[in-house]
């Protein structure tokens, strides 16, 4: 294992690449972000001391299926590579459940915004059968799940 260091705003890793690590934050703080190359990149979550990231590449030998920043000058990780990983979950077999805690909350936030997406489209489709303009619920739904993700964008750059 090796420790990294990173300045605010530089990239650890890429949405799409292909990479077995996975990272301890020991200091700072990580974003993790959708479309981050995009004019609307979206803040999926922000990550601290203790926490690991970059797991599920290593776990699944799958591409990133997002991109991680440091948020913070400063923000030190141990990386933890294909090679270490067993030994290292062997000798700290408390950090099994960390990672385990961690990724049924990030589903369960994913399953939720899912949820609240499908309902939305499905309120704007029962509006559009029933004759009705598109629903004002359906506008305010869309409106708050928009404010979430700028409001989680600027939480990420201004801290």
């Amino acid at each position: 294992m090796k420790q990294l260091t990173f300045e605010c705003n530089e990239v650890i890793f890429r949405e799409g690449d292909f990479a077995l690590t996975m990272y301890g934050i020991e200091s700072g703080f990580v974003g993790i972000y959708a479309n981050y190359e995009s004019d609307a990149p979206l803040l999926l979550a922000k990550l601290g001391k203790g926490e690991y990231f970059g797991e599920m590449g290593l776990a699944e030998c799958y591409p990133r299926s997002a991109t991680a920043v440091a948020l913070e000058d400063g923000t030190t990780l141990t990386e933890i590579d294909s090679d270490e990983f067993s030994a290292y979950f062997q000798g700290k077999p408390e950090t099994v459940l960390t990672i385990m805690r961690a990724l049924s909350a990030r589903l369960r936030e994913t399953n939720s915004r899912r949820l609240e997406a499908r309902q939305a489209i499905h309120d704007a489709i029962e509006a559009e059968h029933a004759g009705k303009k598109k629903s004002e619920s359906l506008v305010g739904k869309l409106t708050s799940m928009l404010r979430f993700a700028r409001r989680s964008k600027s939480t990420a750059n201004g801290r």
